[in-house]
């Protein structure tokens, strides 16, 4: 499968460590990077600089996500709700 570049989320680690660190957004959830979580709740974790949420749902499963920077969250949920592969785009409901 290609992969096409978006305009606006084609940074490198180095660049996306920077504006997650720049973005006083986050400044709580880098906080709780160095504190005990229980198991109910989502922890926040650094991976390679990179900030992180982890969480397991009801079904056990452990998931990862990115914390995205204020900055970027619009771009990022314009590409994941808008393009052909995300199997739904803005605009209501179906026609019959």
């Amino acid at each position: 499968m290609k992969v096409t570049t978006i305009s606006g989320l084609d940074i490198g680690p180095e660049e996306l460590k920077e504006k997650q660190r720049s973005d006083t957004t986050l400044k709580k959830y880098w906080d709780l990077t160095r504190k005990p979580v229980s198991e109910e709740k989502p922890q926040f974790i650094v991976n390679k600089g990179i900030l992180y949420r982890k969480y397991t749902n009801k079904q056990g499963d452990t998931k990862i996500q990115l914390v995205v920077p204020t900055e970027m969250r619009e771009k990022v949920v314009s590409v994941a709700h808008d393009t052909l592969l995300a199997g739904h785009r803005r605009g209501g409901r179906p026609k019959r």
